[in-house]
């Protein structure tokens, strides 16, 4: 009997497909398809997503994702929001790394034109924001932020992309939170 990393290998080879395009029709991670290719036990999700693919493998279905909790907004200029929230908004869907991660959404224009109103931005909370990362920040008096981070020992400074809006530098201390960005994407997409 075929083991399941074989099945998935003799699919893509039928189909004429990359890993990377498999894991797009599957909706899951390209290195996910290949640990499991190579050996690794997969999570029953999974499995029934190959059966799936295996049952009509030329027509390309939607790709079946986690949902992440979509906690609030930000505001890319200052807000309140975020942490104090009792339960969540919602769930998006897309492939992450971290197991944590957390949505939110983007309001104002501080970071427009690359970041507009809308943009949902994926916070990674088990990774460390270093300098030169977009971060969702919540500081001490519960503004929340959605900047570019740059770190000079206990000064962090929060950049906006839009040049009307200046720098904010402010003391290590005055920050309560301080969260990498690992991903956005646009409603409209």
């Amino acid at each position: 009997m075929n083991t399941i990393g074989q099945r998935v290998h003799a699919l893509r080879k039928r189909l004429g497909i990359t890993q990377t395009e498999l894991s797009t029709r599957m909706g899951f991670a390209r290195n996910y398809i290949s640990l499991v290719e190579n050996g690794r036990q997969p999570a029953h999700r999974f499995i029934r997503a190959l059966e799936l693919q295996e049952e009509e493998p030329e027509e390309i279905k939607p790709p079946t994702i986690p949902s992440i909790p979509l906690l609030s907004w930000a505001d890319a200029g200052t807000a309140k929001a975020w942490d104090d929230l009792p339960k969540h908004e919602g769930f998006t869907g897309l492939n992450l790394s971290d197991p944590k991660a957390v949505a939110v959404e983007i309001r104002g224009d501080g970071m427009a034109p690359q970041f507009p109103s809308g943009t949902i931005a994926i916070v990674y909370p088990s990774s460390k924001a270093k300098s030169g990362d977009l971060v969702i920040a919540r500081l001490l008096d519960e503004t929340v932020l959605f900047k570019r981070l740059q770190v000079d020992g206990n000064q962090y400074t929060f950049i906006s992309l839009n040049s009307i809006y200046p720098p904010m530098t402010m003391d290590k201390g005055k920050i309560a939170a301080v969260l990498p960005v690992g991903g956005t994407y646009q409603d409209q997409l």
